[in-house]
């Protein structure tokens, strides 16, 4: 599979996943800058967006690797959750905001990076997975939006014990072990091919869309 385009991959941390997908994407041939994900207000996304100008597909890889340890929801703090969940949704927000101007149309590409915890719950990460099925429901929106200018966005959900290797404690999002195994949930170099994937002109028809990328745990709609 040959991208030819600029593509933006906007990670809080540049943690391993957003370096898996960059990988792929550099790999097909595309023009790959990683930018950060630390805009403290509108103006400054906006800022960063002009700096690198136009660009055909966005990832957003998110702020998944920052989740450190699991706080039962009578314990966390209003300032613990608004870190968790109100900042990343904000800056999601702002981030998509500023790149409508610089994406092109049509072709435009979105990718928006979630934990399964979004579609599941977990005990102990309220904020997380708020946060998560917030920015799927954001993408969503913004899909219905933007496809009259021909851009698509999309979902890729990932188990967050691959975005949050360092966590301790993860809760399972199913009773079910993988179907693929193991070794397939944390295989980011195949996450990194379902993103070149949702790049390429052969998902041109799909916005939308949720695609689960955890090796066969998650498997409700």
């Amino acid at each position: 599979m040959t991208l030819v385009g600029k593509v933006a991959v906007v990670d809080h941390t540049e943690g391993p996943v957003a370096a898996a997908i960059a990988s792929a994407l550099r790999g097909a041939g595309a023009r790959v800058e990683l930018l950060g994900d630390d805009a403290p207000a509108p103006a400054q996304a906006e800022a960063e967006w002009a700096r690198f100008g136009a660009v055909d597909v966005y990832v957003h890889a998110g702020p998944w690797s920052r989740v450190e340890t699991a706080v039962p929801l009578g314990d966390l703090p209003d300032e613990g959750f608004a870190a968790a969940f109100e900042s990343p949704v904000r800056r999601l927000l702002w981030s998509l905001r500023a790149a409508h101007a610089h994406l092109a149309r049509p072709g435009g590409r979105v990718v928006v990076v979630v934990p399964t915890v979004a579609m599941a719950g977990a005990p102990g990460f309220a904020a997380t997975a708020a946060a998560g099925e917030a920015h799927r429901q954001l993408a969503k929106s913004v899909a219905r939006q933007w496809g009259e200018d021909g851009i698509s966005v999309n979902v890729v959900a990932l188990d967050l014990a691959v975005l949050a290797p360092t966590t301790a404690d993860l809760p399972p999002v199913s009773l079910s072990p993988p179907a693929l195994g193991p070794g397939a949930v944390g295989d980011l170099a195949a996450v990194g091919r379902l993103v070149t994937w949702l790049a390429s002109d052969g998902a041109s028809a799909l916005t939308g869309a949720t695609l689960s990328a955890d090796g066969g745990i998650w498997m409700a709609p």
